[in-house]
């Protein structure tokens, strides 16, 4: 479960900006997530207080925000949302495409007082 390193790693990180702001408590943080992450988000839910425990992060909510695939097809530079790793371009049928969104996990902003 690569989820708890992850939790690790997002609670270091708002600690971290937390503390260079003078912010003592830490009410929530909103996490993008993209579809095609290999990431858990029921995962990060679960650990997310267990890590979050006797820090400035402790008790807050954390908010995961999906983001879809899209795509871009190679053979007619059309952009589309792919409903599986191996569906093709809607527009042409070709398989050759660059995903544009949906892969990444990242911290996008955090609540404190």
């Amino acid at each position: 479960m690569h989820e708890l390193s992850l939790c690790r790693s997002i609670v270091d990180l708002v600690v971290g900006a937390a503390a260079e702001e003078g912010v003592r408590r830490i009410l929530s943080v909103t996490v993008e997530i993209g579809d095609a992450a290999a990431v858990d988000p029921d995962a990060l839910l679960f650990c997310f207080p267990v890590v979050a425990e006797d820090t400035a992060a402790a008790g807050a909510a954390l908010v995961i925000t999906r983001v879809p695939v899209t795509a871009l097809c190679h053979g007619c530079g059309a952009e589309f949302t792919p409903g599986n790793r191996t569906s093709p371009c809607p527009a042409c049928g070709g398989y050759a495409r660059t995903l544009l969104d949906g892969r990444q996990m990242r911290v996008v902003s955090f609540e404190a007082e």
